[in-house]
């Protein structure tokens, strides 16, 4: 508790760093969405560490504070942290055996390591490298040099957040036999990644030649049922590249075109629309919006590449699942066909036998050929359907159980 509490202590503060100027309006702080970060700030001098800490919050960040080295490691193994800032002279527990420390956490997630020192050789920098840290500040330092530390830590962090939730799902998809499970997976993952309000999932229906809504984060998603060329994930299929809309700005949509059907659906301000496809096959679309203010709420490119990537993982586990169902199916085929032929064979046997039996009477003679005649003809149907001439794949969202269409297949 003591390493809290010296958070509140570090505020309060005065600091020959900060002037008569409030913080908010000294920080050249970035306009658009942030990312807010878990920063763990290790700092035994309690000046330093309330400049830290106020810029850390001012930055729309999460601070947690220690006074040394063990106190931060303590911290870091209970609560994990996205970014460390560690002064490199400390007791206890100085930063560079920290950062050493952090970096032997096998299986935690990357944490980006900054360094604030007054040594500033070449030398402690390539030792404070080499321990792990991923930059260097130098003492006496000012806003703006924490400012920007503290940005690139968040793009960084942000990176690794992405990679790591690409492997994860990429992970599970493979493992995944339930496609209602893998679409949930799917769109809960793209919404939190992508830092949005609202998303839905579509199939392509080939047979209505629609995009229909199966997984939407809201009653009105859910019911979606789109043309190709129409609204976002329309366009984003027909075209099959990624779509951003803007309410009141088009951004890409044609003229005269109404308000995007997922802005208007869910009230959004903004969306993003990617095409499921696998092997140049349109299986459908992801779509996810953002409310809030246009600055804050408009797509990146980068939040185009991530859902391009999370959406042709999934569009390769759903085909994946449909013929994994399918082999399924033509395995379990064959295996009736060949209990069918054996049982058919004994009957017939059987039958042949008796109808050869010289002192058989002549009415149970007829019989005996009667049964071999049913057997042959129910061996010509058992040939019948091994020539089924079209199998449907199963959609991963068909109502129907079926997943050979005996309706289409020859007789």
């Amino acid at each position: 508790m003591a390493a809290r509490t010296c958070c509140v202590e570090a505020a309060a503060a005065s600091s020959a760093y900060h002037s008569a100027a409030p913080l908010a309006c000294r920080l050249r702080l970035r306009s658009g969405r942030r990312s807010p970060i878990h920063v763990l700030i290790a700092e035994d001098d309690p000046d330093v560490r309330s400049l830290v800490l106020d810029v850390v919050k001012e930055l729309g960040h999460a601070p947690s504070c220690a006074a040394n080295g063990a106190d931060a490691l303590a911290l870091y193994d209970t609560d994990g942290a996205d970014v460390v800032v560690s002064d490199w002279l400390m007791p206890r527990m100085d930063g560079v055996q920290l950062c050493r420390r952090v970096r032997s956490r096998v299986g935690a997630p990357y944490t980006y390591f900054i360094l604030l020192t007054a040594l500033g050789d070449s030398e402690h920098r390539i030792a404070g490298m080499q321990a792990g840290a991923d930059d260097y500040l130098e003492k006496p330092f000012n806003l703006s040099d924490i400012e920007a530390r503290l940005i690139a830590a968040e793009r960084v962090t942000v990176l690794h957040r992405r990679r790591e939730a690409l492997l994860r799902l990429a992970r599970r998809f493979a493992a995944e036999t339930d496609a209602d499970r893998l679409l949930d997976d799917l769109l809960r993952e793209a919404i939190e990644l992508l830092g949005g309000s609202a998303g839905v999932v579509t199939r392509w229906d080939d047979e209505s030649e629609l995009l229909v809504a199966v997984h939407g984060s809201t009653p009105a998603l859910a019911q979606l049922r789109l043309r190709l060329g129409e609204g976002a994930c329309g366009r984003a299929a027909q075209q099959r590249v990624p779509v951003l809309v803007e309410r009141g700005r088009g951004h890409g949509k044609p003229p005269g075109e109404p308000v995007d059907a997922v802005l208007e659906s869910a009230q959004l301000e903004s969306a993003i629309a990617v095409p499921l496809v696998h092997d140049a096959r349109l299986v459908g679309t992801l779509s996810v919006g953002r409310n809030g203010a246009a600055s804050e709420s408009a797509f990146t490119q980068e939040d185009a590449q991530l859902l391009e990537m999370l959406a042709s993982t999934a569009a390769a586990a759903l085909v994946g699942l449909e013929h994994a169902r399918l082999d399924g199916v033509l395995l379990a085929a064959r295996t009736a066909q060949h209990e069918l032929n054996n049982q058919l064979a004994v009957a017939r046997g059987y039958a042949e036998m008796l109808a050869g039996a010289p002192d058989l009477p002549p009415h149970l003679h007829e019989i005996a050929e009667e049964v071999m005649n049913a057997a042959d003809d129910a061996a010509g149907i058992v040939r019948q359907l091994r020539s089924i001439a079209q199998i449907r794949e199963q959609r991963w969202n068909d109502p129907s159980d079926s997943t050979i269409n005996l309706s289409r297949s020859q007789h």
